[in-house]
């Protein structure tokens, strides 16, 4: 009768053991970083963040969408936006293409971006900024989103910035279905 093979186990040194947990947890770290990279590293999309489940809101207000804004503006001590029917006008067709495409990454969104688009809708300005959103159902969600961001919430403290128009626009098609445009602008000849 032929003896089952003996499997012996060597007993790691204390101090190697805490390396390799450390190794094996830094493996597990890049994992989990890149699989949160996705849609930027590998060119997938990403799924939005989780929002409450209620009912997308059909249309944008504007003065709502300002009052919400100029709120925020004036709790920082700054003036009030200007409601802008043009920039909305330029803001909402923006938010059609968008939700056409089903992405927010475009060049759209470059100051290039911008300024041909304000130019196409014969829009002068000094300045101006975008604040893009994607996924969320509500006017409410959108702003406290932009308010919560860093980079977007620096869009809506400017300033610089005097007048703004809001577009959204929907699609049933994939991950986002609500698609946000906010354009803040200092016109050409505003004080």
């Amino acid at each position: 009768m032929k003896k089952a093979p003996h499997l012996e186990m060597t007993p790691r040194p204390v101090h190697q053991v805490p390396m390799l947990l450390l190794r094996i947890l830094s493996v597990l770290l890049v994992c989990v970083t890149v699989a949160g990279c996705g849609a930027s590293m590998f060119g997938g999309k990403k799924a939005p963040a989780t929002v409450p489940n209620v009912a997308r809101e059909r249309t944008v207000d504007p003065a709502q969408a300002l009052a919400m804004i100029n709120r925020h503006r004036a709790a920082n001590g700054l003036s009030p936006l200007v409601n802008d029917p043009p920039l909305s006008a330029i803001a909402a067709e923006t938010a059609r293409e968008l939700a056409r495409r089903n992405t927010l990454r475009t060049k759209m969104h470059t100051p290039q971006g911008i300024k041909r688009r304000l130019d196409d809708g014969n829009y002068g300005a000094v300045r101006a900024a975008e604040n893009l959103g994607a996924g969320y159902p509500t006017l409410a969600l959108a702003v406290d989103g932009w308010k919560t961001s860093k980079g977007h919430n620096k869009n809506l403290l400017n300033g610089e910035l005097t007048h703004a128009g809001i577009g959204l626009a929907l699609t049933d098609e994939g991950p986002y279905q609500s698609f946000w445009v906010l354009l803040l602008a200092r016109p050409d000849g505003a004080s």
